[in-house]
């Protein structure tokens, strides 16, 4: 049991941002056990595993692309994916340096249990069990996103000027 959870004050009387990361964090932790657990998947291997079953066969390069990482680290994961059965690997016959990615039936599979899962909508808490409290908590989730994927920080200095604490609930320097 963590520290928070031990002192639910402390949840309590913490910044709306800090909640939001701290929340993000767990969220992340549990997700993470859970494809360990229930699939045999890292968070990595399912990002692969989606990406194939979206995109369709593709290069190691491209997928290493598509997941942000360089092509050797993916190579950890593919090799992990592939010993379990979930991709496989073959020369590509027009370019013999580059290797396609393919989803075995096992990995289409997965991927497809894992969207079911995903897309099932089932409430996460009691309070968003609530259709009112949900929706209210969708559109602030969206706005954030929306708000704080563009790597645009002119909101994030605007905020810090006329507050100490950045939307994470750290000091902005």
């Amino acid at each position: 049991m963590g520290p928070l959870v031990r002192y639910p004050d402390a949840l309590q009387q913490a910044p709306l941002g800090r909640l939001i990361s701290i929340a993000g964090h767990v969220v992340e932790q549990h997700w993470g056990r859970y494809l360990a657990e229930h699939h045999g998947l890292t968070s990595a291997g399912m990002r692969v595993l989606m990406i194939l079953l979206r995109a369709g066969d593709i290069t190691h390069r491209e997928m290493a692309e598509l997941c942000f990482v360089r092509p050797a680290t993916l190579t950890g994961i593919v090799d992990t994916l592939e010993r379990d059965g979930f991709v496989s690997r073959r020369r590509n016959p027009e370019d013999r340096r580059a290797v396609q990615l393919t989803l075995t039936d096992k990995g289409q599979e997965q991927a497809r249990a894992i969207i079911d899962l995903i897309h099932s909508d089932r409430p996460l808490t009691s309070v968003d069990a609530d259709p009112a409290k949900r929706a209210v908590i969708r559109e602030f989730l969206t706005e954030i996103i929306t708000g704080m994927s563009d790597g645009d920080l002119r909101r994030l200095n605007r905020d810090s000027e006329s507050d100490t604490e950045s939307p994470t609930g750290r000091h902005p320097c």
